[in-house]
């Protein structure tokens, strides 16, 4: 075959490979924002000015369309996508980069603890989206028959129960179907939106123009105080274009927005404008008004319930991988993490978070009970996290990217002039439902600042407590302990410290084996590490050796290969058998004496006793295992 055919065969290759990111971005990426347009219109309608009919809708949908371009196409495509973690996207990723410029003896830095919010917000979106996305779906049962409107709450919660309950079997399979089904949406978005223009006229396309979003801001602002409230909608689901950058890139992601979803988000917000301009008044529901009574509706009703599980399944898998990036920078206690799949490993599944957010969905679909008033507890929780997202993107262009500063703050006030209206819109239905999902962040925030004050407490309590292991290995005499055969490895946060299980095993059973490694995992804020994962392999007497190894919050390090190549680089390279691993965990009693208020310290408490051990999150082969439980207790001393 010629270097030309060859050179056209992967051009070829190459675009197909695109155009299958694209396909598949559109699921998992676009999913929620996909989706919108099933209330985000209707919602904003509520609040038409009935003597300027006209030129409330022109504004509405001015005010959608710039909506999408500013946040979605300008933010996060244009700036926020350009500052990912090598390759990974999301508020943690920006988090990572940041925290060597943000170190504090005394606690966490208020940035960091900014950044721990905002992925907070986002866990709390992750229990409302599905639940308003199902509930909006499913409320297209009214329109085909509206005996059918006692069913809309119970199908909900049972198609919600189906996709939490299907989690354990992996995304996999149907995975595949994200893709096409968003492909089969897009497409009817625009198609509907496009027939409804011919219908009605282009008049409504003048709402391009900014002067008609201003002159309904100015004219109209009793009503558009709400208005902007409920715009907010169509863009939720804007930061999954970021945290689910690693798994497309950025450029399939930013065709996919440019070819697919925007042209069919527009034509169908402008459909629906130009039904509701035509009739002179809003329609109970304008999106499935786009489509005549009877058959049409329940066909629309079930692509548009199949979208939505869509959405909500990418909403639950972004979940799971928010957790897992928490868990790997320490955040978050160790958890059960499955992988569903050996040849995708970041298609994971979480017990505990998925049972969390599974009855948490259900419960908020029985609270709310319709799209309409779960639409007052939407938004808050995403535009707090597109303020995060602004602020850290700030920090990260001026600090690791070293860009101009001028230009930086020019962007940082454009972006929080769109986000703060966005916030302080949404702050007006703070009590008509926008406390819950902040509830549920707040509650996510607790946990993460409690783990992280109680790992620094009790890091704190074994520096003043354990033995220099220096100072240990110099008291070691040889006729003092019996030596075994074989190799001990003791994994510990420190090597520079005795491990517990050492000291333990020296004083309980006066004995070590023939070769003892003292590793230490320290896990590194990229997602992975490259190459050879030793960065310190060092000879101690009596036979130990000192090993410390990196790791990125997405890898899963092989313990037996770390252990194989430091005894290459020291020994001969065989590992003396049987290997043997010691580890220790802690089980922490709360006193008065304690670090943390009392209510923190039983939180922290409870946190480590639920907690998966952080070994468990390596890959190893040990011929045996000892485990050593250790009980940290503060008291006065004296």
């Amino acid at each position: 075959m010629s270097e030309s055919a060859q050179g056209g065969d992967a051009a070829a290759a190459s675009k197909a490979g695109t155009a299958g990111l694209m396909v598949g971005a559109l699921g998992v990426v676009f999913g929620d924002i996909g989706t919108s347009p099933l209330y985000a219109f209707s919602t904003a309608c509520n609040y038409l000015d009935a003597a300027d009919v006209e030129a409330s809708v022109l504004g509405i949908a001015s005010l959608f369309f710039w909506s999408l371009m500013l946040v979605v196409t300008v933010k996060y495509l244009g700036f926020v996508m350009r500052a990912d973690n090598h390759g990974e996207g999301g508020v943690f990723a920006l988090m990572a980069q940041l925290r060597p410029y943000f170190s504090s003896k005394k606690g966490t830095p208020v940035v960091l603890l900014i950044m721990m919010f905002g992925a907070a917000l986002l866990l709390g979106d992750g229990v409302i989206t599905p639940a308003i996305s199902v509930l909006s779906a499913v409320e297209g049962l009214e329109f085909f028959e509206p005996r059918l409107e006692h069913y809309i709450v119970p199908l909900s919660m049972l198609i919600l129960l189906g996709l939490f309950a299907a989690q354990r079997f992996g995304t996999g399979k149907i995975g595949v179907l994200f893709g096409p089904v968003m492909l089969v949406w897009f497409i009817t978005l625009g198609a509907l939106g496009a027939w409804q223009l011919m219908q009605h006229g282009l008049a409504v396309l003048a709402a391009v123009n900014p002067y008609y979003a201003v002159h309904f801001l100015v004219m109209h602002w009793q009503q558009a105080i709400w208005v902007i409230g409920a715009v907010v909608l169509c863009v939720t689901g804007a930061e999954a274009l970021f945290a689910d950058m690693g798994h497309f890139g950025r450029k399939p992601i930013t065709l996919a927005w440019y070819c697919l979803a925007l042209p069919g988000l527009l034509l169908n917000y402008f459909g629906q404008a130009a039904l509701v301009l035509a009739a002179g008044k809003a329609p109970e529901n304008a999106f499935y008004a786009l489509v005549p009574d009877g058959w049409p509706t329940l066909a629309l009703t079930i692509l548009a319930t199949v979208a939505t599980v869509v959405a909500s399944q990418a909403l639950i898998s972004g979940s799971f991988a928010l957790v897992r990036q928490a868990i790997q920078l320490r955040l978050l206690p160790p958890l059960q993490i499955i992988h569903t799949s050996e040849a995708h490993e970041s298609q994971i599944f979480i017990p505990l978070v998925n049972q969390c957010l599974g009855g948490a969905c259900i419960l908020t679909v029985l609270l709310f009970r319709s799209a309409e008033n779960l639409a007052a507890a939407y938004g808050l929780a995403d535009t707090g996290a597109m303020i995060v997202t602004s602020i850290a993107y700030f920090y990260v262009r001026t600090r690791r990217q070293e860009k101009g500063m001028a230009l930086s703050l020019a962007l940082l006030v454009l972006f929080f002039s769109v986000d703060f209206a966005f916030f302080g819109a949404n702050l007006l239905k703070l009590f008509a439902g926008g406390y819950y999902p902040l509830a549920i962040a707040g509650g996510a925030f607790l946990m993460m600042v409690t783990y992280r004050a109680g790992r620094r407490a009790l890091h704190a309590y074994h520096n003043d407590r354990r033995e220099p292991l220096s100072a240990f290995l110099e008291k070691l005499e040889p006729g003092n302990y019996q030596r075994l055969p074989g190799t001990a490895v003791y994994l510990t946060g420190n090597n520079l410290t005795t491990p517990t299980m050492l000291a333990s095993q020296l004083r309980l059973f006066g004995s070590l084996r023939e070769r003892n490694l003292i590793l230490t995992m320290a896990p590194e804020s990229v997602p992975r590490v490259a190459g050879d994962l030793i960065t310190e392999t060092t000879p101690l007497p009596h036979g130990f050796v000192r090993v410390t190894a990196s790791y990125g919050y997405e890898d899963r390090p092989d313990l037996d290969a770390i252990i194989e190549e430091a005894e290459r680089r020291l020994f001969d390279g065989a590992v003396p058998e049987p290997v043997a691993y010691f580890a220790s965990r802690e089980r922490y009693v709360p006193t008065e004496d304690g670090p943390m208020p009392m209510f923190m310290q039983r939180l922290y408490s409870l946190q480590l006793r639920n907690a998966r051990p952080i070994y468990e999150y390596f890959q190893w082969r040990p011929d045996d295992f000892v485990e050593v439980i250790q009980t940290v207790k503060f008291e006065k001393s004296g």
